[in-house]
């Protein structure tokens, strides 16, 4: 069958990871890392474009995902895996982060790509993300010899439930920046337009700044829909653009949106709190530790992005940082301990181990379950011009 006039294709699966759906693809299927990768994935995704009606992506970052999965070569790993974020307004790829929704759904893809193997009643695989240099160890659960689908977990923000996939991410401290701390301060301060905000750095699984929500003129319960009016946003960008040129990220805090898009990510934070969720019930301050709001590539996140919340989980072990001033539990020791957060739609609740090396708290494993199920498979096209 030939292509249609003009237009090229791949051959992908898209997937749906915890609260996020995006484009699995084997390395074959793109040119080498470089301008003409990322400008094939920018008419693939149909970007820019809000709606990107005229492409594969859903209008919004968490929609807005590519990842790249093979075989590894490396002693340590059965797979290695490199995550993109697809800019939807902006003509961008940021491949400096990780994201844990779609981590989930990378053995998925391993298995039924063939990549490796599987075995009933659960496959074990240890996964490599190249972007951070980070090792994930994940617990799949198989069915006729297939990754399930059915069963009992729920993931807030996804209707119904699943089979549950356990993901550890270990000695997540310093993904992107190489410093658990990377200012070396628990709390820095961030000047906007002659206003001084008071911010926490954390880098666990990717960079995070944590802003109290008092300190935006926030209550810390708001919708998504409540934080995106532009002004809000803006000063959101421009925080997270200092924090930017603050870690060295860009010269020029200007240039984030195009340069850093997806990294770091910007949350506020509050102590636990009782409020309505954005799909119906009600979350109760006694069931959750803190109560969050994230925003990830300029958008307020429908529920929460889970690397962003492996790295507030991790900043409420840390003294003197925001999170752990609001958290409930705030006790600090090595014990293993569940941190759930109160976010849009629910809940999430994120497993953190920590020790101390020389005297400072390291994080040796963040664990998260997801859910995760193929949706489509098959051929994806885009125009020849990218060529």
């Amino acid at each position: 069958m030939t292509e249609p006039a003009g237009q090229g294709s791949i051959k992908g699966t898209v997937l749906r990871g915890g609260t996020s759906r995006g484009l699995y693809v084997t390395p074959d299927q793109l040119p080498p890392a470089g301008d003409r990768r990322d400008a094939l994935l920018i008419e693939l995704f149909g970007t820019p474009d809000p709606l990107q009606i005229d492409g594969i992506g859903g209008g919004n970052s968490h929609t807005s995902k590519v990842m790249i999965v093979e075989a590894s070569d490396r002693s340590d790993a059965d797979v290695d895996y490199t995550f993109g974020q697809v800019g939807v307004d902006t003509e961008v790829v940021d491949w400096s982060g990780n994201c844990g929704n779609l981590t989930s759904g990378v053995g998925v893809f391993a298995i039924l790509s063939g990549l490796v193997d599987a075995a009933e009643p659960s496959t074990e695989l240890r996964l490599y993300n190249t972007n951070t240099d980070t090792d994930v160890d994940q617990e799949i659960p198989i069915a006729g010899g297939r990754p399930a689908v059915c069963g009992n977990y729920r993931v807030d923000g996804i209707p119904g439930t699943g089979a549950c996939i356990d993901s550890y991410f270990r000695d997540p401290g310093g993904a992107v920046t190489g410093r658990l701390l990377p200012t070396g301060n628990r709390t820095d301060t961030l000047r906007v337009d002659s206003d001084d905000y008071t911010v926490s750095i954390v880098d666990a699984a990717n960079p995070n700044v944590f802003l109290r929500a008092r300190d935006l003129g926030l209550d810390g319960t708001e919708h998504p829909d409540e934080l995106a009016g532009p002004d809000l946003l803006s000063r959101l960008e421009l925080l997270r653009g200092a924090a930017c040129e603050r870690l060295g990220l860009v010269d020029d805090r200007r240039d984030a949106a195009d340069e850093r898009a997806a990294v770091p990510q910007i949350a506020v934070v509050s102590a636990p709190q009782s409020y309505d969720r954005v799909s119906g019930g009600r979350v109760d301050a006694d069931g959750i530790d803190v109560t969050a709001r994230i925003v990830t590539t300029g958008t307020p996140h429908h529920s929460y992005a889970t690397t962003g919340a492996m790295c507030l989980a991790a900043a409420t072990r840390i003294d003197g940082t925001l999170p752990a001033a609001v958290a409930r539990n705030a006790e600090r020791n090595t014990k293993p301990v569940d941190v759930t957060i109160g976010h849009p739609k629910g809940t999430i609740t994120i497993g953190v181990e920590t020790a101390t090396r020389d005297g400072d708290l390291a994080v040796e494993r963040v664990r998260v379950g997801r859910t995760a199920r193929r949706l489509v498979e098959g051929k994806m096209y885009y125009r020849r011009p990218v060529e």
